[in-house]
């Protein structure tokens, strides 16, 4: 007996549903994991951008922009760049990039494509138009890196994130940002009192930090669009540590209004809509998880600072960290797997990692002292402060503590208490 009408269509309809799914894991391949013994780096080639008209300036400019590119994809530390035109075409490619530069005066467009090199075909593309200039230039290859990120891996990476920190001369501490990779450095803050903690908003419109220009350490939030500036917090005592949820215009911040440094949540009018803790000891510097569910924290309420998780709906508290009798500085990972903090060791300060279920730390740095980690915006890689090489640096690392290197020096200046803001600056 045959197969009736309906069923063929059912079946047919099944297989489609199949291929359609096999097409999409295909299509959005995840299989970078950072933690993995070995990592299996992704051999990407790029060609060109081909500059036209072909003038000697505009060959600088598109040489330029395919320096940018290829140190973006390095940066992620998750791709092998493939010199297609150096004898080693052999090399299995698994991704090609094509480009094309036009000049007209001081205007210039930029087309990128990405191919698949098993089938060839166009992945995606992209075509820029801007003035000649060298933040322009690092703003395209920056934007098509996210793209490719995005449509290899399905998740974004840090080429549109930027890095807030602190400055501090001899005479003047001020807060600057920069790109996720160091360059196109910003003067946010210019009148030298001390400052700490700078955090950028999930949204990328503000900055919130600590500052002593009244004297004393209060809140300010700034804004990095129209660079507005308010006082958000001056109550009597300490007003610092201020730490954006991740889904909502509200901030958890320490207090000590009330006498003892205490947890509150307060709103960007700088209303107090909770307090969060209540003693014993000092509590202070709070995280958000990524589900704004619950708080990493330190507490000193049985003798030394250590780390303590609260879910915020219950204030039900556990003791997270056991190990070392110093823990600081917390922040939970975007991926929700790992929280990062500050430990003594030997009278120095190092990098950990833990679980938010505890258990043995990690250490992931040895070198020097080792303060102020936080995550990136995509969780694979940790900036921090380092003195390793002599004065205060910002360094960066991936998560497991492979690929130390320094990321931004200022002459004549410490850098210190870096924080990787989300990756939306566009």
């Amino acid at each position: 007996m045959g197969i009736s009408r309906k069923k063929t269509k059912i079946l047919f309809l099944a297989l489609i549903s199949v291929q359609l799914l096999l097409a999409h894991y295909a299509h959005s391949r995840v299989y970078i994991d950072i933690t993995a013994p070995i990592l299996r780096k992704i051999p990407i080639a790029i060609k060109g951008p081909l500059p036209s008209p072909d003038t000697f300036e505009n060959r600088l400019l598109a040489r330029k922009l395919y320096k940018i590119l290829k140190d973006d994809l390095l940066f992620h530390g998750f791709f092998k760049i493939i010199d297609t035109g150096q004898g080693t075409s052999h090399v299995p490619i698994e991704y090609f990039i094509t480009g094309r530069f036009f000049r007209q005066g001081d205007r210039i467009t930029v087309e990128f494509r990405l191919f698949d090199a098993r089938g060839s075909n166009m992945l995606v593309g992209r075509r820029y138009r801007g003035s000649k200039d060298a933040y322009t230039i690092r703003k395209i290859a920056h934007r098509f890196t996210d793209l490719l990120i995005y449509e290899i891996t399905g998740e974004h990476g840090v080429s549109l994130s930027k890095i807030s920190f602190v400055v501090a001369g001899k005479r003047k501490k001020d807060i600057f940002m920069a790109d996720f990779d160091g360059y196109n450095l910003r003067r946010l803050t210019t009148d030298g009192a001390i400052k700490l903690s700078p955090r950028i908003s999930p949204d990328g419109r503000y900055l919130v930090y600590t500052s002593y220009r009244s004297g004393k350490p209060c809140l300010y939030i700034q804004g990095l669009r129209d660079r507005s500036l308010h006082m958000l917090s001056s109550y009597k005592g300490i007003n610092i540590a201020p730490s954006w949820h991740p889904k909502s215009n509200y901030l958890a911040v320490t207090l000590s209004k009330d006498g003892n440094p205490d947890l509150y949540l307060m709103d960007l009018t700088g209303k107090i809509l909770a307090r969060l803790t209540k003693g014993p000891g000092i509590n202070c510097s709070p995280s958000w998880s990524p589900d704004g569910e619950h708080l990493v924290f330190v507490s000193d309420r049985y003798g030394s600072p250590q780390l303590f998780i609260m879910d915020v709906k219950t204030r039900a508290v556990k003791r997270l960290t056991y190990q070392g009798r110093y823990n600081t500085d917390p922040e939970w990972s975007p991926r929700g797997d790992r929280i990062v903090y500050t430990g003594r060791v030997n009278g120095g300060s190092q990098v950990f990692t833990i679980s938010p279920e505890g258990g043995d730390p990690v250490q992931l740095t040895y070198s020097g002292t080792n303060e102020n980690p936080s995550w990136s915006p995509d969780g694979r890689q940790i900036v921090f402060t380092s003195d390793r090489l002599g004065k205060r640096s910002i360094f960066v690392m991936d998560a497991n503590g492979r690929r130390q290197r320094r990321l931004i020096s200022i002459k004549g200046a410490e850098a210190l208490c870096p924080f990787w803001g989300p990756n939306c600056f566009k």
